[in-house]
């Protein structure tokens, strides 16, 4: 059922509600709930929310990783309002900032949380409710708006409007390749503020299918495997840091039950990706591509023995071929040999730009369209599949999220009294990145990374801080990052 590009691309839901009511949609660690169930919760709080709050245009809601967390999604989307996630691990300071950026005055979470100034509503579970009349907006207003890290320091608001979204899921649901059922179940492993995310949750949801919330435990990674078999699932999506985890158990693994295999959010080493395939004999593994500001993913590449390893640039499978609708420039620096160049995008996926016009530099018109300016270098394949071939920037992606160096470098510097900083990346062997920050002046290691571990996520936190008497300079005066990897030993 292809959607109106102007409706909440959840409205799709709805129509599953009828047909599949007794169906289980989500299993959290609370229960299990049938599409039914589900909607009587989604109802709920839309009728809460017209009541509470019928003015307000951006809610913010806690991931709790739970049912209610996904029925406020819904609600909210349905009623053409803008969810914002919050992540109960994130600093407040962080929370606080996305709240007010973005135009929240409300928050939903399903279990307490203290932030003073928003008002705060617990999601408590709801008796039957009357079917009502959900209304069709229109999508003027974003269906969520995500934050990612800003070379500033400060983070960039990325507003996902429906149009982008129905895009997107007309492509998976409707005329890509992919055949999801409502028998099948899929393992949600992302948090709420990761757009990767909203594909697992929707793409079950909006199919008649089953999606299992996976426990948020300190060794995520290791308790994978345990739920794949658990609970039979037969979709998974995983950001590829995860294989380097577990290449040394590959010969005991194998899970039968899984149809679909995605990847994305990093590098996929071609290397892993073919023993990981040994592992998953039933199943078709997919490599996607996409930067937030192109609707979770963009590009898909379908992996075989047979093509991927003469496909792979420097060991790394291909990104992959446009989602129809997409369309890409690849631009290269006047003079500039080497095939790959700066990959720029545009399309029906593409958002129209970043809230309150941060970084407008991103977005280009060119040829009468605006194109977003990934930072990602590619090559092209005659196949028409692209490679991915490096960054033209700093900005790095650790265990699949984006970061940005200049954002721990801002945040550093200001706690170190402005002195002269610089954070660098490191690929390690297993081939993860870390990151290395570096301080001219003195001061104590295990103090700063405590500090910065109350003002940004885990994954922007250096593993090192190195002081330096000072920071080695190029001929333009600009920090020398090549000679800073000299000192990480």
């Amino acid at each position: 059922m292809p959607s109106s590009r102007d409706q909440p691309f959840s409205v799709r839901f709805l129509y599953l509600c009828k047909q599949y009511p007794s169906r289980q949609a989500i299993v959290d660690q609370e229960g299990i709930y049938t599409y039914e169930l589900l909607l009587n919760r989604v109802y709920a709080q839309m009728e809460f929310i017209q009541q509470e709050m019928p003015d307000e245009l951006a809610i913010g809601v806690v991931d709790q990783n739970d049912v209610n967390t996904y029925a406020s999604f819904l609600a909210i989307n349905l009623l053409g309002k803008t969810w914002v996630p919050l992540s109960p691990k994130n600093p407040e300071s962080r929370n606080r900032f996305i709240l007010q950026t973005s135009g929240c005055r409300s928050i939903f979470s399903s279990k307490p949380f203290a932030l003073d100034v928003f008002r705060i509503y617990l999601t408590n579970p709801s008796s039957l409710y009357r079917e009502r009349i959900v209304p069709v907006a229109s999508s003027a207003h974003p269906a969520y708006i995500l934050f990612t890290s800003g070379t500033t320091g400060t983070p960039k608001g990325v507003p996902v409007g429906n149009k982008q979204l129905n895009a997107f899921f007309d492509f998976f649901l409707e005329s890509g390749p992919y055949q999801f059922q409502p028998s099948d179940r899929f393992l949600q492993v992302y948090e709420a503020g990761f757009d990767v995310s909203v594909f697992v949750a929707f793409s079950a949801l909006l199919s008649g299918a089953c999606m299992y919330m996976l426990p948020r435990k300190q060794f995520l990674f290791q308790e994978i495997p345990l739920y794949l078999e658990k609970y039979a699932i037969t979709v998974l999506s995983l950001v590829p840091s995860v294989l380097h985890y577990w290449s040394k158990y590959f010969k005991d693994m194998r899970f039968e039950k899984l149809r679909y295999s995605f990847f994305s959010g990093d590098k996929l080493l071609h290397s892993l990706a073919e023993q990981w395939s040994r592992c998953i004999p039933q199943a078709e593994l997919i490599n996607c591509y996409g930067p937030t500001e192109t609707t979770i993913v963009c590009s898909h590449y379908r992996w075989n023995k047979e093509l991927s390893d003469k496909e792979s640039l420097n060991g790394v499978v291909p990104i992959g071929r446009l989602f129809p609708g997409m369309e890409s420039i690849i631009r290269k620096e006047i003079g500039e040999e080497t095939p790959a160049g700066e990959l720029w995008l545009a399309g029906d996926q593409v958002i129209d730009g970043y809230l309150n016009q941060a970084s407008a530099n991103h977005f280009m018109k060119q040829m009468g369209k605006q194109f977003f300016r990934t930072g990602d270098r590619v090559v092209m394949l005659a196949s028409g599949a692209m490679q991915f071939a490096g960054r033209t920037d700093f900005q790095v992606k650790i265990n699949g999220y984006r970061v940005e160096p200049g954002e721990t470098e801002a945040v550093l510097s200001r706690l170190c009294n402005e002195a002269l900083c610089a954070v660098i990346s490191i690929e390690e062997e297993n081939g993860l990145n870390r990151l290395y920050a570096f301080v001219a002046g003195k001061g104590k290691e295990e103090v700063l990374i405590r500090s910065l571990q109350d003002l940004l996520p885990l994954q922007a936190v250096p593993s090192r801080i190195i002081f330096l008497d000072e920071m080695p300079l190029n001929r333009n005066g600009k920090t020398d990052r090549a000679e800073l990897r000299k000192f990480v030993g």
